[in-house]
């Protein structure tokens, strides 16, 4: 009789002792996701994306502004100034506008150039590589992450899938799992 190859040894050892997600038949999907823009108030984010003359594009989530602000007070410092002073003669701290002004609902007047657009953003899931163990999959992502955006691991369940299930348990016969204490 053939021996059976070394690797399908040790698969069948991870697969005994991987953790399945409380998935079925699991298999392991090798995903990044990509935000597509997509129609108004139909994604699962929004940013604000800010240009000036097409020099400069400024990203940021709509909780969070300060990259738009830190850009303004940047390369805008006057208009800061003046629009503070517009705001509240009191207040002399660029920082205060983040306080002030909201960009959701933008009312004071931009320096010339600058537009700012609220961008809806859904997210795409992109299922890179499928593998019967995680460690296959974490060697992949650890092997070609620099070849994708972030990488992670997602499992699915192979049911309904006959032919792969009986391969995963033919793996999973060859070495018996270890009985936890």
């Amino acid at each position: 009789m053939e021996q059976i190859p070394d690797f399908l040894i040790e698969m069948s050892k991870q697969m005994h002792t991987q953790e399945n997600r409380i998935t079925a038949e699991p298999i392991w999907v090798v995903c990044y996701d990509e935000w597509l823009t997509c129609a108004d108030d139909r994604g699962d984010k929004s940013v604000l994306l800010l240009s000036d003359c097409g020099d400069h594009y400024v990203e940021c989530d709509d909780a969070d502004h300060s990259d738009i602000f830190d850009h303004l007070k940047e390369y805008y410092p006057e208009w800061c100034i003046k629009t503070l002073k517009d705001i509240a003669d009191d207040l002399d701290d660029i920082d205060d506008l983040l306080d002030y002004i909201d960009l959701d609902d933008l009312w004071v007047d931009l320096p010339d150039g600058v537009t700012i657009e609220k961008i809806d953003m859904q997210k795409v899931v992109h299922k890179t590589k499928y593998c019967l163990t995680e460690a296959d999959a974490n060697w992949f992502i650890q092997r070609k992450q620099h070849d994708y955006p972030k990488l992670y691991t997602y499992v699915e369940s192979m049911v309904f899938c006959p032919q792969m299930i009986e391969l995963r348990n033919w793996i999973l016969s060859l070495t018996t799992a270890e009985v936890k204490a």
